[in-house]
């Protein structure tokens, strides 16, 4: 309401007092004291506003100090990681109201997210995605989906040809949807902010599965070979946050030459490994977190089997399929709501349409034999327990029963809140 207020009352000025305000608003921006810098940008955010074409004059010496401003903040990350608090991360609130500014000004400006000499600009907003503080995280996700979106229009919605673009190489691709990732597992504030991390999420992997695609097995061969030493810290360090050492063996296999395998992805000449990590890193969250980060997951596997070849839908079938699997049946080890099920129904329908019945019926049956293994095994386990730690035994079971009556309590809880609003 402030802000509307402010943008009514800037519409009634006059051309000089308008001006004014646009003087003193760069200066504090472009001056040395980074406290005016946020209190600059939120001003003129609302100066872009108003104005509009008007504002255009001023962008070209605006945007430098954005990405400066972009920088320092991924730079303070590393620094201030000691520190949990979001006050101590310096300069997070200049790179949030200036990337505020910098949305409307795109929004009015589109032709910008093309501009030859924004690279740096853009590297400094994807690496933001990882940033500690939740509003900055969430406007870097919102102005990674509004370039994604821009992209993919002005190439005529072909992923052929978005792939085109230098900025997006593989290893950015890679790390910017393994960001996604890790979003997933902090708090998500809205539906909004939900939407916009599974969109996010289903055009990155179908842009990885695309990249991939379009390479004859020889040409991967050759591109792990060459992958740069920059490119390989990137990878390296998605690898890591993702927390996949088995994904961190495979590449450094393929990127060293060793002999490939015949399991893993590494056949194909890595093919498919890249998404498979994401995919089951994702289904893993889903089974971990609330519900809110399991519906991310599910409409995020929905439009990604949409989106890709039948294929390409059997080469992840096991991994889109066991989460699901594991709601649907009863498998999650935590209190699943009716709602929740429906929606893995409803995805696993969306898949079975994908693979076709019978492959379908094959990964099922596959995912069951392999649950009921592991079942067996554990169990087994917990029985020579009981006999060689009968005290630790004790424990564990008493851990089991606190865990069930927490389930209960949660189920009583939901159904007196359905029978309350029906």
């Amino acid at each position: 309401m402030t802000g509307a207020a402010i943008k009514r009352l800037v519409g009634r000025m006059g051309p000089h007092s308008l001006q004014s305000v646009v003087t003193f608003s760069l200066s504090w921006y472009f001056g040395e004291k980074c406290q005016l810098r946020s209190a600059a940008a939120q001003v003129m955010g609302l100066l872009v506003e108003v104005m509009k074409g008007g504002f255009q004059e001023h962008i070209p010496s605006i945007l430098p100090v954005v990405t400066a401003t972009s920088k320092a903040a991924v730079k303070a990350i590393s620094v201030s990681q000691e520190d949990s608090s979001d006050e101590a991360i310096p300069f997070w609130k200049e790179a949030y109201y200036s990337l505020i500014m910098l949305e409307k000004i795109l929004a009015h400006f589109p032709y910008l997210f093309f501009e030859a000499d924004s690279g740096e600009l853009w590297k400094a907003v994807f690496e933001l995605l990882l940033h500690p503080h939740l509003w900055l995280r969430n406007v870097t996700a919102r102005l990674v989906a509004s370039f994604f979106a821009t992209v993919y229009e002005a190439v005529g919605k072909k992923m052929e040809r978005v792939l085109d673009n230098n900025f997006l190489t593989c290893s950015r691709l890679f790390i910017t949807v393994v960001s996604f990732c890790d979003q997933m597992k902090t708090q998500i504030p809205d539906d909004a902010a939900e939407t916009v991390i599974s969109e996010n999420l289903t055009f990155v992997l179908c842009c990885l599965n695309s990249l991939m695609g379009r390479m004859e097995p020889a040409q991967r061969s050759e591109f792990w070979l060459t992958v740069g030493r920059e490119e390989q810290l990137l990878f390296l360090e998605a690898f890591q946050l993702l927390g996949s050492k088995d994904g961190e063996v495979m590449f450094l296999s393929l990127t060293s030459g060793a002999q490939e395998k015949s399991d893993g992805g590494l056949s194909n000449g890595g093919r498919y490994f890249l998404v498979s990590c994401v995919l089951r890193r994702m289904g893993e969250i889903a089974l971990r977190m609330d519900l809110t980060q399991m519906k991310i997951a599910f409409r995020c596997f929905q439009r990604f089997v949409s989106q890709i070849i039948q294929g390409d839908s059997i080469q992840y079938a096991y991994e889109l399929l066991l989460p699901l699997y594991k709601v649907s049946e009863g498998f999650a080890g935590k209190f699943i709501t009716d709602d929740m099920k429906e929606l893995a129904q409803e995805v696993s329908e969306s898949l079975k349409k994908s693979l076709g019945a019978d492959e379908f019926m094959r990964v099922y049956s596959l995912i069951r034999k392999d649950l009921k293994s592991r079942r067996d095994k554990r169990k087994r386990e917990e029985n020579v327990m009981a006999v060689v730690n009968p005290m630790r035994n004790a424990k564990r079971k008493l851990r089991i029963s606190a865990k069930h009556r927490a389930n209960k309590k949660r189920k009583m809880a939901s159904m007196k809140m359905a029978r309350w609003m029906h």
